[in-house]
């Protein structure tokens, strides 16, 4: 078994599909430390202006209306906190001050993490492509059925591929967080400063970025699987594209309660080891009006960590019983 792993490893960066998914990540993290670099910089001086004058048209709203907009906040809230009785609008921080305004300086853990969420999702979908294109690959042009003449026991031919296209991604993700951490830390440096980075704030960087490489692991196996299940790359990118497509974008707001089955908060839930998300809540009050709220729901760790392993576990065994059974040429 570790032979053929070792032999798996070698056929997974020989193909050319792998180097320009790896490319292409690299393309991506270069992406994103231009966006934080964006992010970052400090507002220029028109931009400046053109915030300290709509400041001060808030604020004369604000002495001429203050105390109305404070009682139709607080009559809001108590309609709200009918159905909702944790409903807060925060009427106590409507005055608007220059304090608020502005762009605050960049913190280091707050960008990172925004930018290793974001990052996770991409670089999964790329182990996704390889693994999928590093196993379907095969069954197209007829190089499975060869390999088998030499290795004719299927569940070590099929399990060995499935482990290479974990393993193989390991050393490239870890390269490229580590790419990204320190462009986001030369960022936050140039434009702010990173002395306040806490020993806590660290260990939670550490056990996300941990979590993001098992992740990648996840969906290039699950991409494997699915490309010895479905046999050809553009099948297996189709099915993945429609699934998001319509699923995750179409159809998410009409299954609302079906949120905490869907990958992406699922995804969410896992990276950031436990997550929230929001349904709308709606009531007719006794004069006849239509009152919604949104009322906060809870994805936990232990939840997203079975859903994901049972759905990678459930495509291996698919595949390994397509795999078997099936004739491969």
């Amino acid at each position: 078994m570790m032979r053929l792993t070792k032999v798996e490893l070698r056929r997974l960066y020989s193909r050319r599909l792998t180097s320009i998914a790896l490319f292409g990540a690299l393309a991506m993290i270069a992406l994103m430390l231009f966006s934080a670099f964006q992010q970052a910089k400090p507002l220029s001086g028109p931009q400046l202006a053109a915030q300290r004058v709509q400041f001060d048209q808030m604020r004369k709203d604000w002495v001429a209306n203050g105390a109305q907009h404070v009682q139709e906040c607080l009559k809001s809230q108590t309609e709200a906190q009918k159905t909702n009785a944790n409903a807060n609008f925060r009427c106590d921080r409507l005055e608007p001050k220059w304090a608020n305004w502005g762009k605050p300086k960049p913190q280091f853990a707050d960008l990172m993490s925004t930018n290793l969420l974001g990052g996770s999702y991409l670089l999964a979908f790329i182990g996704f492509l390889i693994g999928a294109g590093f196993v379907a690959a095969e069954f197209s042009s007829g190089s499975m059925a060869n390999w088998l003449t030499f290795e004719p026991r299927r569940m070590r031919v099929y399990f060995s591929k499935l482990v290479a296209a974990g393993l193989g991604l390991i050393p490239v993700v870890i390269a490229l967080i580590a790419l990204l951490t320190a462009g986001i830390w030369l960022i936050v440096g140039h434009f702010g400063s990173t002395a306040g980075v806490t020993a806590k704030e660290w260990g939670d960087l550490g056990e996300m970025a941990a979590r993001s490489v098992v992740l990648v692991m996840a969906a290039a196996v699950a991409g494997a699987a699915m490309g010895a299940l479905l046999r050809h790359t553009a099948a297996v990118i189709g099915v993945a594209l429609g699934y998001l497509v319509l699923i995750e974008v179409v159809l998410r707001n009409a299954l609302q309660g079906a949120q905490p089955w869907m990958l992406q908060l699922n995804f969410e839930g896992w990276l950031q080891h436990g997550t929230k998300y929001f349904i709308n809540s709606c009531t007719t009050d006794s004069q006849g009006g239509y009152n919604c709220a949104g009322v906060e729901k809870l994805v936990s760790f232990g939840h997203s960590t079975t859903y994901l392993g049972l759905l990678v576990a459930i495509l291996i065994g698919l595949a390994a019983l397509a795999f078997r059974r099936r004739d491969v040429n």
